[in-house]
Order: structure tokens, then C-alpha cells, then sequence
């Protein structure tokens, strides 16, 4: 029986035949009661193997479904995510833009308050020279008294010049640094 079944496969490996002839098998599960066995499991695999493959074919299609539908939902939900993202940094941004104008005008005014107060400096220092030195002018108590009267009106001129120019320099600085804040 073995030597037959052997016989067999080999035969059908020579022949050429595994590709199945009906008549050929119908003949050789007629002759090998146990091959006919063999050929009935194979087709109970065959057909088990066909249900697996549907199955998971069914399966994929399902979770294809599935991930397009879950990739769908999350680009719309990335998409309004990325649109408040851009919100908050065009509000970042505004508020930046703010700073930085808000910034430029103090420097401006600063430019502006530091010149002015050279100014009185430079007309201070040149009073204070003429009373010091006088080089040949002679002043009576009521001009010197006048001049001094000047020099007093200048500092006071000066004082809140100076306090402005600090307060504005303390406004730029921390500007600045709110500015670095929103980057």
C-alpha cells in the first residue's frame, strides 16, 4: 500500500499532473481508499481557507472603513485645532505689535525729552559760567540777582525733564522685556 501510494505522488511529480485531471483523480481515489481521505481534507482545507480569506478580506474592508472614517474626523479636527492655534498667535502677535509701537513712541518721546534737557543743561552751564566767570561784565544785585532767578526757573525745568526721562526709560525697559515675553 505504501509502495503504491508512493508509486503514485511520484508519478503524478513525473507526469506533470498535480494541475488535476478529473478523470486521472477520479481513478486514483478509486484505487487508494485513503488518498480519497486525503483529497476530502484538502478540500475541506481548501474551502476552510477560502471562508478565512473572505473573512479577512470583509475584516480589512471594515477597518478600512473604519481608519477613513477616524481619518476624516481627525483632519477636521486638526484643521479647527491649527485655526485656534492661529488664533492665539495672531492675538500673541497683536499684542507684540502693540508693544513694539507702544515701545517706539516712548523712544521717541525719550529722543525728545533727552534733547530738551541737553538744551537746558547746555543754557544752565552757560549761565552758571557768565555768574562764575564774568570776564569783564559787571553785574549789578538785581541782574545777578535775575540770573540766579534764571538758573533756579532752569532747574526747576529740569527736575520733572529728568524725572519724565527716567519714568520713560523704566517704561521702555519693561516694554522690552514683555516683548521678549511673547515670543
Amino acid at each position: 500500500m505504501k509502495c503504491l501510494f508512493a508509486a503514485l505522488i511520484a508519478g503524478l511529480s513525473l507526469t506533470g499532473c498535480l494541475g488535476e485531471n478529473p478523470e486521472e483523480l477520479s481513478r486514483l481515489v478509486k484505487e487508494d481508499p485513503a488518498f480519497k481521505q486525503m483529497i476530502a481534507a484538502r478540500d475541506a482545507a481548501q474551502r476552510e481557507v477560502g471562508l478565512i480569506k473572505h473573512e479577512l478580506l470583509a475584516k480589512k474592508k471594515i477597518a478600512d472603513e473604519q481608519v477613513g472614517k477616524l481619518r476624516g474626523e481627525y483632519d477636521a479636527y486638526a484643521k479647527a485645532q491649527t485655526q485656534k492655534i492661529e488664533q492665539f498667535r495672531a492675538t500673541i502677535d497683536t499684542n507684540r505689535s502693540q508693544l513694539k509701537h507702544e515701545t517706539e513712541l516712548a523712544v521717541a518721546s525719550l529722543q525728545e525729552k533727552t534733547t530738551e534737557l541737553a538744551s537746558y543743561q547746555r543754557t544752565l552751564a552757560d549761565v552758571r559760567k557768565v555768574l562764575t566767570e564774568g570776564k569783564g561784565l559787571s553785574l549789578s544785585k538785581t541782574e545777578r540777582q535775575k540770573w540766579e532767578e534764571r538758573i533756579l526757573l532752569l532747574s526747576e525745568k529740569m527736575r520733572p525733564l529728568m524725572e519724565e526721562i527716567q519714568d520713560l526709560r523704566l517704561r521702555i525697559r519693561l516694554k522690552r522685556q514683555k516683548i521678549g515675553y511673547l515670543r
